[in-house]
Protein backbone atom coordinates (compact mmCIF):
# COMPACT_ATOMS: atom_id res chain seq x y z
CA UNK A 1 0.00 0.00 0.00
CA UNK A 2 1.58 3.28 -1.06
CA UNK A 3 0.56 6.69 0.17
CA UNK A 4 0.16 9.62 -2.18
CA UNK A 5 1.33 12.22 0.35
CA UNK A 6 4.26 11.74 2.75
CA UNK A 7 3.83 12.39 6.48
CA UNK A 8 4.29 16.05 7.47
CA UNK A 9 7.69 15.52 9.08
CA UNK A 10 9.08 13.90 5.94
CA UNK A 11 7.53 16.52 3.67
CA UNK A 12 9.12 19.35 5.66
CA UNK A 13 12.45 17.50 5.81
CA UNK A 14 12.61 17.50 2.00
CA UNK A 15 11.76 21.20 1.59
CA UNK A 16 12.05 23.03 4.94
CA UNK A 17 12.02 26.52 3.41
CA UNK A 18 9.37 26.00 0.74
CA UNK A 19 6.20 27.93 1.52
CA UNK A 20 3.14 28.00 -0.70
CA UNK A 21 2.02 31.34 0.76
CA UNK A 22 4.48 34.26 0.56
CA UNK A 23 2.80 35.97 3.54
CA UNK A 24 3.39 32.86 5.66
CA UNK A 25 7.05 32.91 4.69
CA UNK A 26 7.35 36.58 5.69
CA UNK A 27 5.64 35.86 9.04
CA UNK A 28 7.78 32.83 9.72
CA UNK A 29 11.00 34.69 9.02
CA UNK A 30 10.25 38.02 10.75
CA UNK A 31 7.38 37.94 13.23
CA UNK A 32 7.99 34.56 14.84
CA UNK A 33 11.53 35.48 15.82
CA UNK A 34 10.47 38.91 17.10
CA UNK A 35 7.79 37.40 19.36
CA UNK A 36 10.29 35.00 20.93
CA UNK A 37 12.89 37.72 21.41
CA UNK A 38 10.38 39.99 23.14
CA UNK A 39 9.40 37.34 25.70
CA UNK A 40 12.90 36.15 26.60
CA UNK A 41 13.82 39.44 28.32
CA UNK A 42 11.00 39.07 30.86
CA UNK A 43 11.76 35.49 31.90
CA UNK A 44 14.24 36.22 34.74
CA UNK A 45 11.58 38.36 36.42
CA UNK A 46 8.50 36.40 35.43
CA UNK A 47 9.58 32.89 36.49
CA UNK A 48 10.30 33.72 40.19
CA UNK A 49 7.10 35.77 40.43
CA UNK A 50 5.00 32.93 39.04
CA UNK A 51 6.77 30.47 41.36
CA UNK A 52 5.98 32.65 44.38
CA UNK A 53 2.36 32.96 43.27
CA UNK A 54 2.10 29.19 42.88
CA UNK A 55 3.55 28.57 46.37
CA UNK A 56 1.13 31.12 47.85
CA UNK A 57 -1.85 29.50 46.13
CA UNK A 58 -0.81 26.02 47.29
CA UNK A 59 -0.35 27.26 50.88
CA UNK A 60 -3.78 28.97 50.74
CA UNK A 61 -5.38 25.72 49.55
CA UNK A 62 -3.65 23.79 52.35
CA UNK A 63 -4.93 26.23 55.00
CA UNK A 64 -8.48 26.17 53.62
CA UNK A 65 -8.51 22.35 53.46
CA UNK A 66 -7.19 22.05 57.06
Amino acid sequence: MTHLYPPPDQAMADHPLAYSDPELRAYAEEQAEDILESVVHYMPLLLPCMGALLIFMLAFIAVVMA
